[in-house]
């Protein structure tokens, strides 16, 4: 199933919400939008959704893969919020005496940082 339609509206929410600008990319992608750096975003944030029911999140250094959409969905656009409101954080951590370094979406929640996407790879 294909969740352009849906991808899109969950986007144009967030935008909305928060009041910020962004510009839809022509990519060889189903969608991607691009934040720039502006009064509410510190950083410039992409989102997309790819191979049809795989939301993205990126900012500079980092990039994400949820899905799939239908089970991710909500929970996707609560990161974008807590992103926005200083409430997620991106935490880099290179195992000891290794090149193996991993990326961390954390989401504070209750009082505590919370892991909601994790990559790891080498550098």
């Amino acid at each position: 199933m294909h969740y352009t339609e849906e991808a899109t509206a969950l986007f144009s929410r967030f935008a909305r919400r928060h009041g910020l600008d962004h510009l839809e990319v022509d990519a060889p992608v189903e969608v991607i939008w691009e934040f720039p750096t502006q009064k509410r975003l510190s950083l410039p944030l992409t989102l997309g959704l790819q191979n049809n029911d795989e939301l993205n999140f990126g900012v500079p250094g980092f990039w994400s893969y949820f899905f799939p959409f239908p089970r991710i969905a909500e929970e996707f656009e609560s990161c974008l919020d807590a992103w926005l409101l200083g409430q997620a954080r991106i935490v880099r951590r290179r195992r000891f005496a290794q090149i193996v370094s991993s990326s961390i979406l954390e989401v504070r929640k209750d009082g505590e940082w919370k892991t909601v996407y994790k990559d790891s790879g080498g550098e």
